[in-house]
């Protein structure tokens, strides 16, 4: 069966992007020696803001080798889920989680211990600052924790790795990819809202709590394949600014089996600087109080 040889990394791993110098490329891997290419080869996923793409395929060498590769089969790896203890172990140390002295410059401790419970918020004591945003399947198995380190005052994003790269764990075991807050749906009929990033679903969860707020990590894994727990559900997308046109485009594929539909709140609010920062639901909210949405 042929295949592409060189695939973007489908991990979380990040690194600097050669156009603006933010830790935020997903470099190209060979398949086949499961090394990186160098690294101008890559995306940058700050999409609206950056754009940085450039893939081996625009290169001739890489052409010619393209055409003779053929992919052998996969080998289908145990996955290795997140130890119970140490997923337990990660649940407190907030006064060293820059995501909740963040949140805490925003909202009264009832309300962030109550979104801490929820979603099962975790402190990295390895990467300081870091915040542990868990992937916990409707089962209850912890699939996958990212590590966000946030700026304690604006809370702007820095630094992304993951509880399976701390434990040296290879790609090749890791647990299929599920969308933060699964876990949140079991013996729960709320309808669903669905938005990119982690922080953008807690937070949209305390001025909207008639939702259960759901996040796919990156804009790219917005995928059927991730989200069959839809099934039967009312869904509605929140898109970030710029995000519309691609979330409306994939809105078909799962139309099939659930019912979904998409918010145009960020598009038609926003001017000329959200739009070129890129903001989420989050920056428009944060802004707000709670009460103004009750």
């Amino acid at each position: 069966m042929n295949s592409f040889r060189y695939q973007l990394d489908d991990s979380s791993r990040k690194f600097e992007c050669p156009a603006c110098n933010r830790k935020r490329l997903v470099r190209f891997i060979d398949q086949e020696t499961r090394d990186y290419l160098e690294p101008i080869f890559g995306r940058c996923d700050r999409e609206q803001n950056c754009g940085y793409f450039h893939s081996p395929y625009q290169v001739d060498s890489f052409k010619r080798e393209q055409k003779s590769y053929q992919k052998l089969p996969e080998v289908q790896h145990p996955s290795k889920y997140i130890p119970k203890e140490l997923f337990e172990k990660s649940l407190g140390n907030y006064d060293q989680n820059n995501f909740i002295r963040f949140m805490r410059r925003h909202f009264d401790s009832g309300t962030i211990n109550q979104v801490i419970y929820n979603y099962k918020i975790g402190t990295s004591l390895k990467i300081p600052g870091g915040c542990i945003f868990y992937q916990i399947d409707i089962k209850g198995k912890v699939r996958r924790g990212k590590i966000m380190v946030y700026n304690p005052e604006t809370g702007n994003r820095g630094a992304i790795n993951s509880v399976h790269c701390q434990l040296k764990i290879d790609k090749q075991y890791y647990p299929k990819w599920r969308f933060f807050g699964e876990h949140l749906l079991k013996d729960n009929d709320k309808p669903l809202a669905i938005v990119e990033s982690e922080k953008t679903a807690v937070i949209a969860n305390i001025y909207f709590p008639e939702f259960v707020w759901l996040a796919t990590g990156t804009k790219s894994t917005l995928k059927p394949e991730y989200a069959q727990v839809l099934k039967g559900r009312s869904v509605t997308l929140f898109p970030d600014i710029g995000a519309y046109q691609d979330w409306s485009e994939k809105m078909e594929s799962f139309s099939a089996f659930c019912d979904i539909s998409i918010s145009n709140l960020l598009e038609s609010k926003s001017g000329a600087f959200e739009k070129n920062e890129g903001l989420d639901l989050a920056d428009y909210l944060i802004t707000r109080s709670v009460g103004e949405f009750q």
